[in-house]
């Protein structure tokens, strides 16, 4: 597996650590109490836990395939020998230096995940202390309606779809440290594929019901401002079709 591959890593690594974080700590009780019960997100703290456990899952695999590669280089080195060992499969002959690691599924992916994470950036700089991953009403909340949140109503999500689209292919497509090596045809990497894809299906289906419980908060809490802003923007995550 080529070197070369391993800045592009490094920068994959960050932009979905970027992604992935919160740039504020969490909301106090108190702000997350501030509207009606019925108003909350039913599974917040599971959605936390997933979010978390994602993220933890996607940064080693990134971090195993960085160790992979430089441990094909090194492999008469005991370490790098034992390390693959562990990583690589011994049915499997593993990639030779020369061969293509960064492919155009992988730019794709990467490209995916770069725009994700600008949104996402984007998101944070707009809103400031107000943005948490909970669904509150801060201290001196305010309605934030400048770019991104100009565009559609819930951009912090659209991005984070954007970027968990892209990560599948730069770390399960061709040229990948999973792909190359054939993992996917372990039972156990399967298992683990089919419940990542589930908990997945799972944060996408709670991101969606929180939108809903997000605009009827903001709505309360803002009246007549937040009806104008919403019929200005008038749609939740991509422009023009949803």
């Amino acid at each position: 597996m080529a070197l070369g591959k391993l800045p592009w890593l490094f920068a994959l690594f960050i932009l979905y650590y970027i992604a992935a974080t919160s740039p504020n700590p969490p909301a106090s009780y108190e702000e997350i109490t501030r509207y009606p019960r019925g108003d909350r997100l039913s599974g917040k703290n599971t959605l936390m836990r997933l979010w978390v456990a994602m993220k933890v899952l996607i940064l080693s695999v990134i971090f195993f395939e960085s160790v992979v590669i430089v441990s094909t280089h090194f492999e008469t080195n005991i370490f790098a020998e034992t390390v693959l060992n562990i990583l690589t499969r011994n049915d499997v002959d593993i990639p030779t230096r020369s061969d293509p690691t960064i492919t155009p599924v992988f730019l794709v992916g990467f490209f995916l995940c770069f725009c994700g994470a600008y949104g996402r950036w984007a998101s944070y700089h707009a809103l400031g202390h107000l943005f948490t991953y909970e669904v509150s009403i801060r201290d001196q909340h305010r309605l934030i309606t400048t770019f991104p949140y100009s565009v559609v109503r819930h951009p912090s999500y659209t991005s984070s779809v954007v970027v968990f689209t892209g990560i599948t292919p730069c770390l399960l497509g061709p040229g990948s440290w999973i792909f190359e090596c054939r993992l996917l045809e372990l039972w156990a990497v399967e298992v683990i594929s089919v419940v990542v894809t589930a908990f997945y299906a799972y944060i996408l289906y709670l991101v969606l019901s929180r939108m809903d419980n997000e605009d009827k908060m903001m709505k309360k809490e803002f009246g007549r401002q937040w009806d104008e802003w919403a019929g200005r923007v008038r749609y939740k995550l991509v422009p023009g079709l949803f």
